[in-house]
């Protein structure tokens, strides 16, 4: 293993050991019995037991509250880590991470200390926030809490929730109403295991992660006590607000997991499948193809890893850059995945010819990761909100982030002392530290040392986010100004984009002797293959050579560079 960030990476690397190759059936988690349990729609129960017993859940619970979460970064890792062999597991247990993040940022500590005890003993949870009726339109949400002299007495229905039948604990979002009638939306900590008059909704068959429990609860005059409800100095809203700011990087990771399976599958085949007297791998449009994908793979672990740091750096900006996250990682990862299965060939669409059908299985599951927390239009629509703020300001002679060379290297990390709501913001009031940091660095020519091939790429970028600056300021006086109209969503896309392009010509900058970053060859395809993703573009022999040794040493895809 490599010196790379040695203490940061041994709980991944030691997940990555425990868990072993997921080709081998006599792990306990391996391609082929998930793919038995998807066909049965049964949900991964032994899975379950088997992470618990490993200490997995853990990293959900704050240190403080007797847990092991102390960097966002790791537990994304970790979540990458178990994604690559079984996707509906970490979402299962991702899951539970997303209905505790609520109580981390605004629970008393009597809520935080009944959570964490319930994740410590491997109980899964979850986050009931949508309505058959509503939505993504959490402003709509009927399902009611109206005071009761034992508490609250719910009624109305929560649909689609992940763990909703099989959760022990539910952080649910209710429209309150107190004994004036007065209403509001709050959010309430419930222990299913001590309330009553409630029922579960069947599970709903989905086309991905078949064995997941997703599913819906029904409340009917259901009592539950007053300490239930998450008390903040803010509208209730704000807490689930930034909670989802947090949940939709750890996204991140099924997307990097299902990516990094598929694009070892596809290598795999290609090197083994003999064609006209050559090898699949030998052909020119496959190189292409594999290269670009890891390129992609490795672009995409860069925004997940920078999105994570932002808490630890520049919490306040999360609100955009996590929506970027969000949208960008799975997006990208979709695409590239399509373009896998074209190498692949028929052995892609067979159910057990290949793998036991774990390519095609990957492919439907992570399809839905980009309906998590916000589909990706809701996603565009938190950027495009803020996009006009955000041009203006890096127009206004951009400054250099503070903590910008800390944040973008590789090799450095910073734990959280504690999580709390005071940390987020629902907006961003224009901050982009990252594109900021990039522009101020070319005026003051920090760069100059790269590679000159490298130093004409970064000034393009600059070229392409001022020019996006003026868009955004002429669109201004348009008539198609509206957030929500084309024009803007099209530059949105684009300022996502340019994020991700930043995020990796950042870690270029900070990190000149990093194994890969360093080599101008390798650099230089991870900038353009964001920027100018042509069917032209051809890997570098820098590239397939790293390819080829990551893939040798069974290790995570990575710029981390994990062996087992």
């Amino acid at each position: 293993m490599t010196d790379l960030n040695h203490n940061f990476l041994q709980n991944i690397q030691k997940l990555e050991e425990n868990l072993g190759d997921p080709t081998d059936d006599q792990n306990e988690i391996n391609f082929a019995r998930s793919v038995a349990l998807d066909e049965a729609q049964d949900f991964p129960n032994g899975y379950i037991r088997y992470l618990t017993d490993l200490g997995y859940f853990t990293y959900f619970v704050p240190t403080e509250m007797g847990g092991q979460l102390r960097e966002f970064s790791e537990l994304l890792l970790l979540c990458r880590t178990l994604s690559r062999r079984d996707l509906t597991a970490a979402i299962a247990t991702g899951q539970t991470m997303l209905g505790a993040l609520p109580v981390w940022l605004c629970g008393d500590q009597t809520q935080k200390k009944l959570l964490a005890e319930h994740i410590l003993q491997g109980h899964l949870g979850c986050l009931a926030l949508t309505e058959k009726r509503h939505g993504s339109n959490l402003l709509a949400s009927e399902v009611s809490a109206t005071e009761h002299p034992d508490g609250y007495q719910l009624n109305g229905e929560k649909w689609l929730i992940n763990n909703a039948t099989q959760g022990h604990t539910m952080t649910l979002l209710v429209r309150k109403f107190d004994h004036h009638q007065r209403e509001s939306l709050a959010v309430l900590l419930l222990d299913k295991t001590q309330i009553n008059d409630f029922e579960n909704i069947e599970k709903i068959n989905t086309h991905g992660i078949r064995c997941a429990d997703i599913s819906g609860i029904r409340f009917n005059n259901t009592v539950v006590p007053k300490s239930a409800e998450i008390h903040t100095n803010e509208p209730g809203m704000y807490g689930i607000l930034k909670a989802l700011q947090i949940s939709r990087i750890l996204c991140a990771g099924f997307s990097l997991g299902a990516f990094d399976t598929c694009l070892r599958l596809t290598y795999d085949f290609a090197k083994s499948r003999a064609l006209y007297q050559k090898t699949v791998l030998d052909m020119p449009t496959v190189q292409q193809g594999l290269g670009r994908s890891f390129a992609k793979l490795l672009v995409a672990e860069m925004v997940s890893l920078a999105s994570s740091k932002t808490l630890n750096y520049a919490g306040k900006s999360l609100s955009v850059y996590s929506a970027c996250c969000k949208y960008w990682v799975p997006k990208t990862t979709e695409l590239a995945i399509d373009e896998l299965k074209v190498i692949l060939g028929a052995r892609y669409y067979l159910r057990h010819e290949y793998q036991a059908g774990m390519f095609q299985k990957m492919q439907r599951d992570n399809a839905v990761v980009s309906l998590f927390d916000g589909s990706s239009q809701l996603n565009l629509g938190l950027i495009s909100s803020q996009t006009n703020a955000i041009a203006a300001k890096l127009l206004d002679n951009p400054s250099i982030h503070p903590d910008i060379a800390s944040w973008f290297d590789l090799n450095t990390t910073q734990s959280l002392s504690s999580i709390n709501s005071k940390m987020l913001s629902v907006n961003n009031m224009g901050q982009d530290p990252v594109l900021a940091s990039f522009l101020a660095l070319t005026e003051q020519q920090e760069f100059t040392a790269l590679d000159t091939r490298l130093q004409a790429v970064l000034r393009n970028l600059q070229h392409h986010i001022l020019s996006w600056c003026d868009t955004i300021q002429t669109l201004q006086h348009n008539q198609q100004n509206e957030p929500a109209s084309v024009v803007r969503f099209a530059a949105t896309k684009q300022y996502t984009q340019l994020f991700a392009a930043s995020c990796c010509a950042l870690y270029v900058i900070f990190n000149p002797s990093h194994p890969l970053l360093g080599q101008p060859d390798i650099a230089q395809d991870l900038l353009t293959v964001i920027m100018d993703d042509s069917d032209l573009w051809v890997p570098s022999n820098a590239l397939m050579s790293t390819l080829e040794a990551q893939h040798q040493h069974q290790s995570m895809y990575s710029l981390l560079a994990l062996v087992k």
